[in-house]
């Protein structure tokens, strides 16, 4: 891993104060081997803490008391029981109990004096199931990268010697050093970078000439232009407590939606958002007249490089549209367009135009302006594909997981979706003070799968009393 911190990187820094913890994390659920001797969790456990850190587990950030740029240090005293912690529920071990304990663990800072992450052995779950909570700083990871950690240290088969996350991720291949290359090697290497940085700024211009064409109405491609949100009851200023809530839907239903309605898995999803969304304001009689929009990240990820590799397309969501199908429509609209603007533009335009954002709402954030301006977005909507196959941790079977994400200021609700064999796994991060009851939206969710079948029942019903005159 490279010692320098990339542009994002330091923008995930720069977002985080007592309020806004920028904590990603996984909630994994394993089911205890039967009729295992002993006490498999305190067994595995013992396993784990034996095996040494490797990049990025065992760096921490430098310059942390000073003004200079920090950038990735061996921490010469790392202390693996800081960083590895066991808990148990209390009986029965309720699903309730876990979703509490991993709000209650995600709202907490990380010690910037220390690596960023944490692990935690959680034992005592309901049906001889034990849980795995470990979150890192989102300055250190994404979430392609997570699904990369977790299939590195996760098996296809259970008798496979258990390894700790923490031993790290696979090399990336080494590249030549300008040292080790010719004169007219080095010539065409600089070249190629003057060409490629010529490129990252042209693109980076036309991808902001194209938000300020949509701003003035030249430009009729239907993705939302960013700050362009209107208030909503999701975007107030928020405390740093969090409250967490899950939902495991079918994936093979979702792809069948999708193939019924001619749409991809992930509108499905932005679609089931927005219907459970718009359900939830209309109960609070506080649904604005203005459709909602939400922010998704999108992986740029690349060989050989090593950071948050993502930039954000704008959609909308279509709250204020009653009918299920013409929403579902205006979402597949907005993201099909959102995307067209990401077409033939390099990895780095995407990703400093992710920079460029983040760095405006980080001084948002910080100066405490955003109760006064515009929302970047109202929501941040992501859906990160995981692995097909059941995966197994030791002896122990993978059950579930689901992804905890970051809020900043403004904005109050994160989702998170991770797929795994055939489930989807819905994690709702909220702030606790401001949609404490977070659990209905999760709940509304899973009832908005009936309104799009539904809609694809009367859309089909229509077509067959047109063609039957």
């Amino acid at each position: 891993m490279s010692n320098k911190l990339n542009a994002l990187d330091l923008a995930f820094l720069s977002l985080e104060k007592q309020s806004t913890p920028v904590n990603v994390a996984s909630l994994a659920i394993f089911e205890i081997p039967k009729n295992y001797k002993g006490n498999f969790p305190k067994d595995l456990l013992t396993k784990l803490e034996s095996q040494p850190p490797g990049a990025p587990f065992n760096q921490k950030l430098s310059s942390v008391r000073s003004a200079a740029l920090p950038s990735w240090e061996i921490d010469e005293n790392f202390d693996i029981h800081y960083h590895v912690r066991h808990s148990a529920l209390p009986k029965p071990g309720k699903m309730e109990d876990l979703l509490e304990l991993a709000s209650r663990l995600h709202s907490r800072l990380l010690d910037r004096e220390r690596p960023l992450w944490e692990f935690h052995l959680i034992e005592g779950v309901e049906n001889n199931q034990f849980a795995l909570y470990m979150k890192m700083h989102h300055a250190a990871i994404d979430g392609m990268g997570g699904i990369e950690l977790m299939e590195n240290c996760l098996s296809l088969v259970a008798q496979d010697e258990v390894k700790a996350p923490w031993v790290g991720v696979p090399k990336y291949q080494k590249m030549a050093t300008q040292e080790s290359l010719g004169l007219k090697e080095k010539t065409t290497k600089f070249v190629e970078k003057v060409s490629s940085s010529s490129k990252m700024v042209q693109d980076l211009s036309k991808m902001f000439m194209g938000q300020g064409l949509k701003a003035v109405g030249i430009d009729k491609n239907t993705s939302p232009v960013p700050f362009s949100a209107p208030k909503s009851l999701f975007n107030v200023p928020i405390t740093g407590a969090r409250r967490f809530a899950v939902k495991n839907l079918s994936l093979a239903e979702l792809k069948a939606l999708g193939k019924q309605a001619n749409a991809t898995v992930n509108d499905i999803v932005l679609a089931l958002c927005s219907g459970a969304l718009r359900k939830y304001m209309m109960d609070k009689g506080a649904l604005p007249k203005k459709s909602l929009i939400a922010s998704v990240p999108v992986s740029v990820r690349q060989v050989n490089r090593s950071g948050n590799q993502i930039t954000y397309v704008i959609a909308n969501l279509a709250t204020n549209e009653p009918d299920t199908m013409t929403r579902l429509n205006l979402i597949g609209q907005s993201t099909q367009d959102a995307k067209s603007e990401l077409v033939n533009v390099s990895t780095d335009a995407a990703t400093n135009f992710a920079v460029m954002a983040q760095g405006v709402v980080a001084v948002l954030n910080q100066l405490n302006l955003s109760s006064i301006t515009p929302p970047a977005a109202n929501v941040t909507i992501s859906n990160v594909p995981g692995p097909r196959q059941p995966l197994y941790f030791g002896q122990a079977k993978l059950k579930a997981t689901y992804p905890l994400s970051v809020l900043i200021d403004g904005q109050s609700l994160n989702i998170t979706v991770v797929s795994y064999c055939d489930s989807i796994g819905f994690g709702l991060m909220a702030c606790r003070d401001t949609i404490g009851d977070v659990q209905v939206i999760a709940d509304y969710i899973e009832e908005a799968i009936e309104g799009i079948k539904g809609g694809i029942y009367l859309r089909d019903l229509m077509l067959e009393q047109k063609n039957a005159k």
